[in-house]
């Protein structure tokens, strides 16, 4: 049996989703069941201004993924990014997620995460 790839959707693909982007809402759709986000996209998601009735769709939305929060192990491999690379902070916490879990990082930033050890896609790249 192959096994899926598993990934960790960054914040800016549930935004494009959100905004009706066919590309991201149909990756989403086709990859569910493989699909992974921080607490921090989660947090980062919720900060976009919403009505209380759409807060509570996207809280939902958000809800069907496994939502993965950040951990000592997690905290550590930050630090060493950090060392390899001048980075955000959330940038960072997401780059380590992806590399302590073993996961292909989605997002349409791809510059934000060069030369860090990690998998990115970009799902609107040649679509």
């Amino acid at each position: 049996m192959i096994e899926k790839s598993r990934y960790l959707i960054d914040s800016n693909i549930i935004i494009y989703h959100l905004n009706s982007e066919s590309i991201a809402t149909n990756f989403l759709k086709d990859n569910l069941e493989n699909l992974y986000i921080s607490r921090l996209t989660f947090i980062e998601v919720l900060s976009f201004d919403f009505t209380d009735e759409e807060k509570e769709q996207v809280i939902e939305l958000l809800r069907k993924f496994e939502i993965i929060d950040t951990s000592d192990e997690i905290a550590l491999k930050c630090v060493e990014n950090r060392k390899l690379k001048k980075i955000k902070l959330a940038d960072n916490i997401i780059a380590s997620t992806v590399q302590v879990n073993n996961l292909i990082l989605v997002t349409r930033n791809v510059k934000d995460f060069n030369n860090l050890d990690i998998q990115i896609l970009n799902i609107f790249y040649n679509n």
